[in-house]
């Protein structure tokens, strides 16, 4: 009897608190169809609070902050009036809607844009790290979510996640009304694919803001965004010949890629970030090749069906594996990229143009003056390693490149 307090209030409490059973498709697919991206967090975060070992639930949630992080970076192209026209360069891909009432981007406006989406990202990737179940799974209808894209509250039929993903990485996919839902198992590969992504785009972020672009942006923006007070805003007004308009972008662009070192600490975290993401594509390959399953995969082994019209074979794995290995070598300045103006031996020690940045002149380095600070004697990557990996990836290696990551 004297423990019949202590128990009251262990029943009362039990009482209070929602008991989940394990997490499945059914509990997740709501939130994404319907484009509710931040009721889905608070609910995976309140069904790990119940069970924090549940495995689906904290995937589920490093999804969830994933499509968060696009999500903000949609909102805000939005906000300061993307131009649908605009050149697909990184960052400004997503097919946000036109904004008739754009506000003023500014330049300082434009770098906390870029550090909120890398912020975003650190976020989805601390979450998908606590996946550590090897058989995590959960079936989504990737061709059914939804984001908000504008910012007005609502998701309509024009704002799917496919719809980002084919303007951003994949033009050529295209889904039928039959694959409408398309369906992907996501698996323990698939989460170490999406954390290796992430790291991808924040060493992309890290390394654009390691310089001072102020002068490139003041003349260009406007190429971009409406609403920009620059010198070239004015051109725009009355399109006569839009090739030539391109044109003359394109140059005045070249011309403005120039630029100082302003943080120049960045630049090692965007050789780390790039470092992670080749152990993480390892990653996926140690867990995809053990897979014995073949259920809707989106990367397959070579014994499994592919949802995309390419192919993965033995061959494809292993040139992969090596393209990796190569990749870190040269990242980690063992391997020297080799330039076209220089032929006595030396290379480009690409880890030191991270660690130590210089003034950033694309033409310069097109030309070769960039690259003497950075040539060095030493094994260089072999032409040769190129094109047997073109061969092996049937002329197409950018493309699955972007697919494996």
């Amino acid at each position: 009897m004297r423990h019949l307090p202590l128990v009251s209030l262990f029943i009362v409490t039990f009482a209070a608190s929602p008991v989940f059973a394990e997490t499945t498709t059914a509990d997740v697919e709501p939130f994404l169809v319907e484009g509710r991206i931040d009721d889905g967090i608070a609910a995976m975060k309140q069904r790990l609070k119940a069970a924090p070992t549940d495995a689906e639930a904290q995937f589920a949630l490093g999804i969830f902050s994933t499509l968060e992080a696009v999500e903000n970076l949609s909102q805000n192209l939005y906000r300061y009036g993307l131009r649908p026209q605009s050149p697909r360069v990184p960052f400004v891909r997503l097919p946000v809607p036109v904004n008739p009432n754009p506000e003023p981007l500014t330049y300082l406006k434009w770098r906390a844009i870029m550090q909120q989406f890398i912020d975003d990202l650190a976020v989805a990737d601390a979450e998908l790290s606590k996946v550590d179940d090897p058989n995590v799974k959960l079936k989504l209808p990737v061709g059914l979510v939804r984001l908000d894209l504008n910012g007005d509250g609502k998701s309509e039929d024009g704002e799917t996640f496919w719809k980002v993903f084919t303007a951003v990485a994949w033009r050529a996919a295209k889904l039928d009304e039959d694959q409408q839902r398309f369906d992907i198992g996501f698996d323990k590969a698939d989460v170490h694919w999406l954390i290796g992504y992430t790291h991808l785009l924040r060493a992309m972020g890290e390394a654009y803001l390691a310089y001072d672009t102020e002068g490139f942006f003041n003349n260009t923006a406007a190429i971009f965004f409406d609403g920009i007070d620059s010198p070239l805003a004015q051109f725009k007004a009355n399109q006569q010949n839009r090739f030539m308009d391109q044109f003359a972008d394109g140059i005045l662009a070249i011309h403005m890629f120039n630029f100082d070192v302003a943080e120049p600490r960045r630049m090692e975290v965007a050789r780390q970030h790039l470092l992670t993401m080749i152990s993480h594509s390892r990653l996926v390959w140690a867990y995809c090749t053990k897979e014995t399953d073949d259920d809707r995969e989106w990367i397959p082994n070579a014994k499994q069906t592919s949802l995309t019209p390419l192919t993965v074979n033995d061959a494809r794995i292993q040139g992969w594996a090596t393209f990796l290995d190569e990749a870190e070598t040269v990242l980690e300045g063992k391997k020297l990229l080799p330039h076209w103006r220089v032929s006595d031996g030396r290379g480009i020690n690409l880890k030191r143009v991270f660690t130590e940045p210089t003034r950033f002149d694309l033409v310069g380095w097109a030309h070769g003056v960039s690259a003497i600070p950075y040539l060095e004697e030493g094994s260089k990557v072999s032409p040769e390693t190129a094109r047997t990996l073109q061969q092996t990836f049937g002329g197409r290696f950018t493309v699955f490149a972007i697919w494996f990551q």
